[in-house]
């Protein structure tokens, strides 16, 4: 598995994990709504699954902006809704392993489990990049965290990503 390159620059690979578990629930309700319109000759309950398709497609689409680069010089992210977001690897201040607190579970602010590329202060004052750990393939993020490992060895990185 590699990741994919434009020019200079590398992307993380996404994965289709995030959106197994609604396209298997979304699949079998769809279904069974047309097994029993079938069999009972009436078409109205099927009538919102085309409506209910249609919003998945949207929340996918967004999804599908999410997206984490990497050059020589920087690591970049872009989120739908979200400027931009680049950090150089001279001013990474740290590197870790997070899931989600229950207030950014609800809000869906950031992804659940992630590796979070800070820049700035601990606290968390500064700029951040969430590379999340269901979006993308897995051998693709310990691509990322080799580079960011060979450009600062200084840093401390999470276990089982840069091997």
């Amino acid at each position: 598995m590699t990741s994919k390159v434009i020019g200079q620059s590398r992307h993380l690979r996404r994965t289709v994990s995030p959106y197994m578990g609604q396209i298997i629930i979304l699949s079998l309700t769809t279904l069974f709504v047309l097994f029993v319109s079938i069999k009972e000759h009436k078409w109205g309950p099927l009538l919102p699954a085309p409506v209910i398709w249609l919003l998945f497609s949207i929340l996918t689409y967004i999804g599908l902006k999410y997206k984490i680069s990497w050059t020589d010089k920087e690591v970049c992210q872009e989120a739908s809704g979200g400027p931009k977001v680049c950090i150089p690897y001279s001013e990474i201040t740290n590197v870790t392993s997070e899931i989600s607190k229950p207030g950014e579970i609800l809000a869906a602010s950031r992804p659940f489990r992630r590796i979070a590329i800070y820049a700035g202060d601990p606290q968390g004052t500064g700029k951040f990049i969430d590379v999340s750990l269901k979006h993308f393939a897995a051998d693709d993020v310990r691509k990322l965290m080799r580079v960011v490992h060979d450009r600062r060895p200084d840093l401390v990185l999470p276990k089982n990503w840069t091997e």
